[in-house]
């Protein structure tokens, strides 16, 4: 008793010792605050992207109108290979955000809505189709094997004919042999990624899955078989041959916007993993609120 008398002798201790209740007002406000953050986080997402998505399309569109001559030897196909390592790294860091949301969706620990986890998952489904198709713009803009001749005539002398190896002849198969090892890896990851679905599919159907989520496995199974179905023809889109000093520049140019790039992703992902979190605190504090208005209206 004694020293909960002494609480009241010091001003402001005690009312510190009794949590309060934040009035409707007091809630609405804290509602009003988390919409306008999560607006300004969606906002700036959204130029994020947009910026990451003009550059990658400027660099794929560019890299698909240039070849190799045989001053750059296999330098512009290299350039091309490497753009398709970065481009699939780029849908595996997507497919790892979409696992997330995906088991969201099975067992929520965020307070998200099942629209909103969709919403994020058709992002981030549209952005993966998106890399798969620039993939398939590069290695269709590789080069394909030509019918040159291994040797040519180089002059006529009194012991006949002379011939050299052809120029032609040896630069297409080095640049080829990228082609080759590039379609090689496309076509046997467009294979796994149908084996992977059809096994999803097949678990979806065991355990009973919504119609929408199997039928949208579906259509992904269909599109990855016609993607595979353009990968597998060695057909070349014509290309304009570089020299060696244009070659080196695009490549220095290459080499620091894929650097730039990587900083963006890396902003765009920390974005959204605090949209998440934002999203989640602001559901809460729309259900708390509804709670406390029914409250009021109940008494």
């Amino acid at each position: 008793m004694k020293k909960r008398y002494l609480l009241f002798l010091i001003p402001g201790l005690a009312l510190a010792q009794v949590p309060t209740t934040p009035s409707i007002a007091q809630m609405e406000a804290s509602v009003a605050a988390r919409e306008k953050r999560t607006d300004l986080l969606r906002t700036e997402i959204k130029a994020t992207d947009s910026r990451i998505e003009a550059r990658v399309d400027s660099l794929v569109n560019a890299l698909t109108l240039i070849g190799d001559s045989k001053d750059t030897s296999t330098k512009v196909a290299r350039m091309k290979s490497q753009s398709i390592e970065a481009l699939k790294k780029n849908i595996t860091y997507y497919q790892g955000k979409r696992a997330t949301l995906v088991q969201e969706l099975r067992q929520p620990s965020l307070r998200l809505t099942p629209e909103q986890k969709q919403r994020g998952i058709e992002v981030f489904d549209a952005r993966i189709e998106k890399r798969v198709a620039q993939i398939l713009q590069i290695q269709k803009s590789l080069p394909t094997e030509k019918d040159y001749a291994r040797f040519k005539a180089t002059g006529d002398n009194w012991a006949g004919t002379t011939y050299a190896l052809n120029e032609d002849y040896t630069q297409n198969k080095k640049v080829t042999a990228v082609t080759n090892k590039q379609r090689g890896e496309i076509t046997a990851g467009l294979r796994k990624s149908i084996e992977r679905l059809e096994q999803q599919n097949r678990t979806l159907k065991t355990k009973g899955a919504p119609a929408e989520e199997i039928a949208s496995n579906d259509a992904l199974i269909a599109e990855r078989r016609k993607q595979l179905a353009v990968a597998l023809p060695p057909v070349e889109t014509p290309t304009r041959q570089v020299g060696g000093k244009e070659a080196t520049d695009l490549d220095k140019a290459l080499q620091t916007a894929i650097a730039d790039l990587r900083g963006e992703f890396n902003s765009l992902f920390a974005g959204y993993h605090t949209l998440i979190q934002e999203l989640s605190a602001l559901n809460k504090s729309r259900d708390a609120l509804a709670a406390a208005k029914a409250r009021n209206k109940a008494q």
